[in-house]
């Protein structure tokens, strides 16, 4: 059967079009609010045609889906990578893990933020949450409870205060303002992640978890 997508009216330069739509679409959807976006917003960032977004997507919906699918998808590999090299458990190791792929991909916190933040009463978004549900995972980060379960908690932690403060230590260091980090004299670095991670690590363990003697920090 031909293939009716070679005949007249198809653009060229298919691939890279794409890909520049795709690019686009996550830069400006990292920084507003998906409701503030418009297709000409993209395309003129994008430096095409608006009429391309329907050709390849159909939607600005549908833009929005194949974006957040085709940048979570390289992140949730090297995740599993690196979890499975290192073998984290708990939230020391998840954190661990977390900052050390985020430092490549800075930008996707930042997007799961704004997905977070989705209005549920609007139809179109709702679609959108489905497929935010499928990349994030909400169990492998709500594991306080389990902790507690087990006894690893100190008897005065309240698992609803810790998992805020652990979702808080993950999302606000790629969220923060530029500005604000310049007036502290922060720069996101790699390097600092590594940093952050480590630190944010001792304060999980010696905050929130009992150690079996003064040497054991961890």
């Amino acid at each position: 059967m031909p293939d009716t997508k070679n005949k007249v009216g198809r653009p060229s330069g298919e691939t890279q079009n794409r890909d520049k739509l795709i690019q686009a679409a996550r830069s400006l959807f990292v920084e507003r609010d998906y409701s503030q976006v418009t297709v000409r917003d993209v395309a003129a960032l994008a430096g095409t045609d608006p009429g391309l977004i329907r050709y390849y997507f159909g939607s600005k919906q549908n833009l929005f889906i194949a974006m957040l699918r085709e940048t979570a998808a390289p992140v949730k590999q090297e995740l599993y990578k690196v979890n499975k090299e290192k073998q984290a458990h708990g939230p020391a190791g998840l954190m661990q893990t977390y900052y050390q792929v985020m430092s490549a991909h800075p930008h996707f916190p930042r997007l799961i933020f704004r997905l977070a933040g989705l209005d549920q009463s609007i139809p179109e978004n709702k679609e959108i949450t489905k497929v935010f549900n499928e990349i994030v995972n909400v169990d492998d980060i709500m594991m306080f409870d389990k902790l507690e379960a087990k006894g690893l908690l100190h008897d005065d932690v309240d698992i609803h205060c810790a998992q805020l403060s652990f979702f808080s230590m993950m999302i606000f260091p790629f969220i923060v303002p530029e500005g604000f980090l310049s007036r502290l004299g922060i720069q996101i670095t790699p390097e600092f992640l590594m940093k952050l991670a480590q630190q944010n690590t001792n304060l999980l363990a010696r905050g929130l978890m009992p150690t079996k003697d003064k040497n054991n920090d961890q």
